[in-house]
Parts: C-alpha cells; structure tokens; sequence
C-alpha cells in the first residue's frame, strides 16, 4: 500500500503582524526522524508549496510570496511517499 506523510515548518510564536516559523530544515530533520524511527520504504520525498495552509505571514523560506497588485502567501513542506505492508501501517 502507498500512503505519505506531511511535514510542514511548525508555527513557533503566532503575533498580530507576524508569525514565527521553525526554518524549513527544521521540517526535513523531523521528515528524517520518522523515516528512521519507521518501518517503511520510501518511494518518494518532494517540496509541495502551496498558498496560504497558514492563515499568516511566515519567515525564512516556508512562507514564498508573489507580488502584484494584491499578495498571496505561498507554503513549501516536504511530502515523503512511502508504501507499507498491511499490518505494519505507521
């Protein structure tokens, strides 16, 4: 069976004009944790990004913004794409 799991920089202080994220390395050493504490084979790891899976503002890279006349939030998190053995789901 394929399935994956999401590991997106974590909100670490949420403020009224800013929100403090964990840095996207932080969210590739929890994916790496995982892999290595399961008992899975990995098929795939990708970045994903997509707008606005935070309702704020973030820092150093999770968070990508576009310009123009209006702005929009844009979320990269890593995605891991693993199979397992029925009986042995993670």
């Amino acid at each position: 069976m394929i399935d994956f799991k999401d590991f997106a920089p974590q909100i670490k202080e949420r403020g009224f004009f800013k929100t403090e994220f964990q840095t996207f390395g932080e969210a590739l050493a929890a994916a790496n944790q995982w892999i290595a504490d399961s008992k899975i084979n990995v098929v795939n790891v990708e970045t994903v990004v997509l707008p606005e899976i935070w309702s704020e503002d973030g820092t150093e890279d999770p968070c990508l913004r576009s310009s123009g006349e209006m702005s929009s939030s844009w979320y990269q998190f890593i995605r891991v794409w693993f199979e397992w053995s029925l009986g042995e789901r993670t």
